[in-house]
């Protein structure tokens, strides 16, 4: 700035140097130059109207109308807990007849127990388990010390064919030990598998005294079982889904302060489900929250709804839910949805064919795609410039004012306001006053939305001198526009397209007209 003075300076010497003082008598000139000072220079598009912390969600359809898409998944698995398979174990015991067995190359097969074991389950009465996990722990024992070593029990479970072999479970075993059932799969019938125990006696080279009251215990404990999948009938039951929160960021800032509109939002909820069972999903509450403020979400179909489900194992099967005030859900700006359930499997029924997995789960959908489609107003924008007009002598404005030039394809008029502050960002003034604050005009649009012609503000604004001298002493200025859709002839509020391209160019300067006086 200075060396603009020092040009004025050198142009007013040249000229005095050139007037004969014989002819007149000069104490000193006046001169009034007029100086712009730049202040402000940018664009702003539709794009910058949506924080950057949402910008994750901003996205740009083919016709270049921008919409914010945002998707969200929670996940449950309150159904699978339903079903565990309970820890079972039995002891059966052989009376080995007193008698001398003579020497013998083989195992002789001595008394054999066929059963029925029953898992106990209730409601479920299951067909088949695909074992994650567990063992089948046993342990024999004889009241007869001497004759211990003189057996095995053949433990044989003709359900239980093994993943690997493709072959029944059949082994024979002496003291304590345990099979691991993870190889298994086991064909129930209505929750029952069949056990057969036979007593062995190992070959022996010299003959065996079997002594009167002889006995052999066997107890086998099935322990710690856990499934990869079960089918059957699973029974009527219900669970309660535990209450979750889905977040919904692309509305929780860049739109939380203000009031909008949008003509054609789309919220889609969708069920997802894994479990192979008829089931129906009870929203014992679901709702849109703000803050302190709540909207309830209203469902179509209504509550219960009737959930789809696959019909393979490893398939999944998908419902959708419409939202019938999904306008006013829109308009509310939720930050977040909230819902809890329940969940009903096999609702009035006695029998079916069902199946789950140990990764089934129950996942709630939603996702929402806002176009900028509508109206609205208080959206706030804000910016800080830093600015140092401290090599500037303000003595010699004589007066000021704020160029403004401003071309608006946005249809949005805007007051704007300029704070002043100091180097710790606390206010000193403003720069203009109230009714100086409407320099924004919107475009003008099509019947369809569509842009049509720019809003155009080129002018000059007369500063106050306070204000012009808090200028000098300040080291930001923080700009505030508080924009609003503008209004058609009618006075209303026509819907309007934010296209990605539509931007707002703003140049903005302090034109200053300055007092100097040279001395002759």
């Amino acid at each position: 700035m200075r060396s603009r003075l020092w040009i004025i300076f050198v142009t007013l010497v040249a000229l005095i140097s050139c007037i004969d003082e014989s002819d007149y008598s000069i104490d000193s000139i006046e001169v009034n130059p007029t100086i712009a000072l730049p202040l402000v220079f940018g664009e702003l598009s539709v794009q910058d109207l949506i924080k950057s912390i949402d910008s994750v969600y901003v996205k740009v359809y083919p016709d270049d109308l921008v919409y914010l898409s945002y998707s969200e998944t929670m996940t449950t698995e309150d159904i699978r807990k339903l079903f565990s398979i309970p820890e079972i174990s039995l002891t059966r015991s052989f009376f080995v007849p007193p008698l001398t067995i003579p020497p013998h190359p083989k195992a002789i097969r001595s008394d054999s127990i066929v059963e029925i074991v029953d898992f106990g389950l209730s409601p479920e009465q299951l067909d088949e388990i695909s074992f994650k996990s567990g063992t089948i722990d046993y342990s024999t024992t004889s009241n007869r010390p001497g004759f211990t070593n003189k057996y095995e029990i053949n433990i044989s479970l003709p359900d239980f064919i093994s993943k690997t072999t493709g072959k029944p479970l059949n082994v024979n075993v002496g003291s304590t030990g345990s099979i691991n059932l993870s190889d298994y799969i086991v064909t129930l019938d209505k929750n029952r598998f069949d056990v057969k125990l036979v007593l062995l006696l190992k070959q022996s080279t010299t003959a065996v005294v079997i002594n009167p009251n002889t006995f052999v215990s066997v107890k086998l404990s099935f322990l710690g079982m856990d499934f990869t999948y079960i089918k059957g009938f699973l029974g009527d039951q219900t669970v309660s889904i535990a209450a979750d929160i889905i977040e919904v960021g692309a509305f929780g800032t860049s739109l939380e302060d203000a009031d909008v509109s949008f003509a054609q939002p789309k919220i889609t909820l969708e069920v997802i489900n894994d479990y192979g069972v008829p089931c129906q999903v009870d929203f014992k509450k679901f709702e849109a929250q703000k803050e302190t403020k709540s909207l309830a979400v209203i469902l179509n179909p209504a509550n219960p709804i009737s959930v789809a489900f696959p019909t393979a194992l490893g398939k999944s099967a998908k419902t959708q839910i419409s939202l019938v005030n999904v306008e006013e859900l829109i308009d509310f700006a939720p930050t977040q949805f909230f819902y809890q359930a329940n969940a009903q499997i096999n609702k009035g029924l006695t029998s079916g064919k069902n199946f789950i997995a140990d990764t089934s789960k129950l996942r709630v959908s939603i996702n929402v795609e806002v176009p900028l489609y509508g109206y609205a107003s208080n959206i706030n924008l804000y910016d800080t410039i830093k600015i140092d007009l401290g090599d500037f002598d303000k003595s010699t404005i004589n007066t000021a004012s704020l160029k403004t030039k401003i071309s608006n394809e946005l249809p949005m008029d805007a007051k704007v306001q300029f704070y002043m502050t100091d180097d710790k960002y606390k206010i000193l003034d403003s720069l203009l006053t109230l009714s100086q604050t409407s320099i924004i005009k919107g475009s003008t649009v099509t019947s369809s939305g569509d842009l049509q012609a720019p809003g155009i503000f080129d002018e000059l604004i007369e500063l106050e001198k306070s204000k012009i001298d808090q200028i000098f002493v300040s080291k930001y200025i923080i700009i505030k526009a508080v924009l609003n859709s503008s209004k058609n002839a009618s006075g209303t509020f026509p819907d309007v397209k934010f296209k990605s391209k539509y931007k707002m160019s703003v140049d903005l300067g302090i034109l200053t007209n300055l007092k100097i006086n040279v001395g002759s």
